[in-house]
């Protein structure tokens, strides 16, 4: 037996014509509101001052087209303006789908945030939660095909016992085996599965704007659940939560803001300590994203500068001083010939403790994350400070809002993360240069000079004409694209006594992840205080993670075992 009544009424959303009336959902009293935690770029956003959406990707093959077709001819000024945190907020207005077994109006759904968050990425998982947990079930019925038209029912009946089969798939013993759980595992039984019948569990949707700090939107999460917690009244037990990515950065805050509210977290694919590409997307673009993400952001350096040296939430991405096991992440790779003909290799490992200081505000040398020209094209910024002072106050706020959450969880907390070699993502980077230099040491290295936007210019010009002349000869090009990059996109270029430029290529991914984390950062829960178990998973990108099953399950196990060690018992009978 499921843990709610169906009743069947005539529903404000039926036909007149329809005389059997509609099954709504009648919940249980005792409630446990599931708060879903989407990842950066995974809420809509709308501009207040152009009074409008400015970050609602659209949904299929056709949303999609539109939304690449809208954003490749947008600048990094209109990207800045319009991605603005101090002019955005929520956009509730989001595409959901309903689905039938749900028994659920968009009302509803909309009245729990549904709308805030993007509906391919996040509306699987959703759907999910909301049919499976109140749908608790292990009876399993048979399935009647026969006939004309069998097929078509027998699948319809089997989407109607889906929850039963997931509910069934944690009691095989086989089923844990595939998440690869890092702790010892404990696995759930009958009883524990059966006491979930006794609760509601609302699912909620909680877009927040990326744009800004964690800080900020943790206090806004928190006024809404303390809302939520007032509308369920004696009924209301505790806030379960489940995260994707950026979100559990959010909501390691939001534990310390309302910790006696929470009965535990569940993580997944979470930058524990930051990610190093969030440092590669702003020195090479986001073109290594895949294309909808790459030109709804801006494929090239001067358009993710525009939008994440402006945005605090984005900026709480970068890898804080934990990363890495407190190790460098960052590279700078050059040989020197020593004696006219020795080569030896020289390597600055980066950073040495403070990656605030040591990386994100370095200025003036050529490896400098942030270029402060590429900084305020849209000229929106306080015209006292400069556009890289403006920058460095952001990055001062976002090394004080990972000191509050380094190593800091939820006494309740379980972990999924991608461990997956089919999936590489950016561990470590390195700057390789593209020649040994004369007698160049490590710390030159670090001093060579950047080459001028004339330089380059010329240079580019030059290797052009070069090509051309080739060509026409039958000799055929040999410039790779490297040669002729623009400044920034993975590229820099340093200026070299000869008069000839230096040219410094950023590295590609080199650690098993989910093509997004590295198992570096998505490990780093274990062993703290409050995690209880970690599952190191496989066969899954990073934005589409819980559209797994395997994912699915170890949050529905998780949810169990939360319960169980909360020892949340109902209060109506």
């Amino acid at each position: 037996m499921a843990n709610k009544t169906i009743a069947q009424t005539g529903s404000a959303t039926s036909p007149t014509t329809n005389k059997s009336g509609t099954y709504v959902e009648v919940p249980l009293q005792d409630t446990i509101p599931i708060i879903f935690v989407p990842g950066i770029m995974g809420s809509n956003i709308f501009n207040t001052a152009l009074g409008k959406p400015v970050w609602m990707v659209g949904n299929g093959i056709s949303g999609q087209v539109l939304t690449l077709t809208k954003q490749m001819g947008k600048s990094p000024a209109v990207l800045q303006t319009e991605l603005d945190p101090l002019n955005t907020r929520v956009d509730t207005s989001g595409d959901i789908v309903v689905d039938r077994r749900l028994k659920l109006t968009e009302k509803t759904l909309r009245e729990r945030y549904w709308g805030t968050v993007h509906w391919d990425s996040y509306g699987g998982i959703l759907t999910y939660l909301q049919m499976v947990l109140n749908n608790v079930d292990l009876n399993e019925k048979p399935i009647y095909a026969t006939g004309l038209g069998g097929g078509y029912a027998a699948v319809q009946q089997m989407k109607q016992q889906e929850s039963v089969y997931e509910w069934k798939s944690l009691l095989n013993q086989a089923e844990p085996s595939n998440w690869f759980p890092q702790e010892s595992f404990v696995p759930v039984n009958q009883q524990e599965i059966e006491h979930l019948k006794k609760f509601h569990f609302p699912v909620y949707a909680m877009g927040y704007n990326w744009l800004q700090s964690s800080e900020n939107g943790a206090a806004i999460v928190a006024q809404k659940l303390d809302k939520i917690k007032q509308e369920y009244g004696a009924r209301f037990h505790k806030f379960i939560i489940v995260t994707h990515s950026m979100g559990g950065l959010l909501t390691r805050r939001l534990v310390q803001l309302r910790s006696a509210d929470i009965a535990g977290v569940v993580h997944g694919v979470m930058p524990a300590e930051g990610a190093a590409a969030a440092y590669r997307r702003i020195v090479a673009g986001s073109g290594d994203v895949g294309a909808l993400p790459a030109y709804v952001l801006g494929k090239n350096t001067e358009h993710v500068t525009a939008v994440l040296a402006n945005a605090p939430g984005g900026l709480e991405l970068l890898p804080s001083k934990a990363y890495n096991n407190g190790k460098p992440w960052l590279f700078l790779n050059g040989s020197g010939l020593m004696n006219g003909k020795d080569l030896h290799t020289n390597v600055v490992p980066l950073p040495k403790s403070d990656p605030y200081e040591e990386i994100y505000k370095a200025d003036g040398v050529w490896w400098e994350m942030v270029k402060g020209e590429l900084i305020d094209p849209a000229k929106k910024l306080n015209p006292k400070l400069s556009a890289k002072t403006n920058y460095n106050i952001k990055i001062d706020f976002v090394k004080k809002f990972h000191s509050k959450i380094t190593n800091k969880y939820h006494p309740c907390t379980y972990v999924n993360y991608g461990h997956d070699s089919k999936h590489l993502s950016f561990g470590t980077l390195t700057w390789t240069l593209d020649r040994p230099l004369r007698g160049l040491t490590a710390e030159q290295m670090k001093r060579l000079p950047g080459a001028t936007a004339k330089q380059i210019g010329t240079y580019r010009q030059k290797i052009v004409q070069e090509q051309m002349v080739k060509i026409k000869e039958g000799k055929g090009a040999d410039a790779n694209n490297r040669d002729l990059a623009l400044e920034n996109n993975g590229i820099r270029y340093i200026s070299l006594v000869s008069g000839n430029l230096g040219v410094f290529s950023i590295s590609n991914q080199n650690a098993d992840g989910d093509g997004t984390v590295p198992h570096q950062s998505g490990s780093a829960p274990l062993k703290q205080p409050g995690v209880k178990q970690v599952f190191k998973m496989k066969g899954f990108d990073h934005q589409g993670s819980y559209n797994n099953t395997l994912v699915r399950r170890s949050v529905l196990y998780s949810i169990v075992k939360i319960i169980k060690e909360n020892n949340i018992q109902p209060k109506y009978r």
